[in-house]
């Protein structure tokens, strides 16, 4: 009698213990986060840009740059669907990027994420490259956490541009379109 209560009393302190302390969910990384985060983000761009929802987008920028354009926003954003030469069929997978800004002894003070699509191709045959930046972090100015900034690039009138540029000074402003900017200077 004494061995089964040994027995039972092993076997539930083993599978309580397991439980306990090896089925853990592994604690996601800073950086692991604003990859996340960036995807995230990045697809739900892809998909108001793909379905020309202008609320969708305009919902999804954060309040430093909705404050920043007030009324405008909404009709700067049906600008760049205007800017997108037809309907987006393909793109290449989503890249990501996270990084610390600036960092204290006591974490992060400021940190950013970015998601890119490359290759983003219309059906008449136009390739794009869409990129949005924004911050999972900036200490003190909540208003800027989220996504603050993005960018269209029109891969086919870039390259023509750039190769026939003799002066250097290039105006992208005449092969993408841009919604969003980030703060001039850290407001930390």
């Amino acid at each position: 009698m004494f061995k089964k209560i040994i027995a039972v009393f092993t076997a539930a302190v083993l599978f309580t213990s397991c439980a306990v302390f090896g089925k853990e969910e592994p604690k996601e990384s800073d950086s692991e986060k604003g990859n996340r985060i960036a995807k995230e983000v990045g697809q739900n761009v892809l998909t108001a840009i793909q379905n020309k929802d202008a609320d969708a987008l305009a919902d999804l920028f954060c309040q430093y740059t909705v404050d920043g354009y007030g009324d405008d926003l909404k009709s700067e954003i049906q600008n760049l669907y205007d800017f997108i030469d037809g309907e987006i069929i393909s793109h290449d997978e989503i890249e990501t990027r996270a990084s610390f800004d600036k960092r204290t002894e006591y974490g992060p003070v400021i940190y950013s994420y970015q998601a890119i699509y490359e290759n983003v191709m219309t059906d008449k045959g136009t390739d794009y490259s869409i990129s949005c930046k924004g911050y999972t972090i900036y200490k003190d100015h909540p208003e800027l956490v989220g996504f603050v900034t993005l960018y269209v690039y029109d891969m086919d009138k870039s390259k023509y541009i750039i190769e026939r540029d003799t002066t250097g000074n290039i105006d992208d402003s005449e092969f993408s379109y841009h919604i969003g900017a980030l703060p001039e200077k850290d407001l930390v």
